[in-house]
């Protein structure tokens, strides 16, 4: 098989993929733009975390599941929250430097 038609048909396959989970985010209640903003904010370690294999529906309800829990504020009466503010100091240089 001709290689650039392989890349190119393996392409356009991630495309329908990640056309169909911003579809499903949209159904979730996201707006256009928003769903696309969240679907690249969290598609690329998400993939190396759990591939491809998922469903887009299944794909898109890790990615709202976890964009919810990452807007969620810190409470430190609930024991599900973990305290993590000391370490935002030591991220912000690390995201300026990229």
């Amino acid at each position: 098989m001709d290689p650039i038609s392989w890349r190119m048909k393996k392409r356009m396959m991630r495309k329908q993929y990640a056309d169909a989970v911003i579809q499903e985010l949209q159904k979730k209640g996201y707006l256009c733009k928003e769903a696309k903003k969240v679907f690249f904010r969290h598609y690329r370690y998400m993939k190396r975390e759990f591939g491809l294999e998922a469903n887009p529906d299944e794909f898109a309800a890790l990615i709202d599941e976890f964009e919810r829990s990452s807007r969620e504020k810190y409470d430190p009466n609930n024991p599900n929250h973990i305290y993590v503010g000391h370490l935002r100091e030591k991220v912000k240089p690390h995201n300026k430097l990229n």
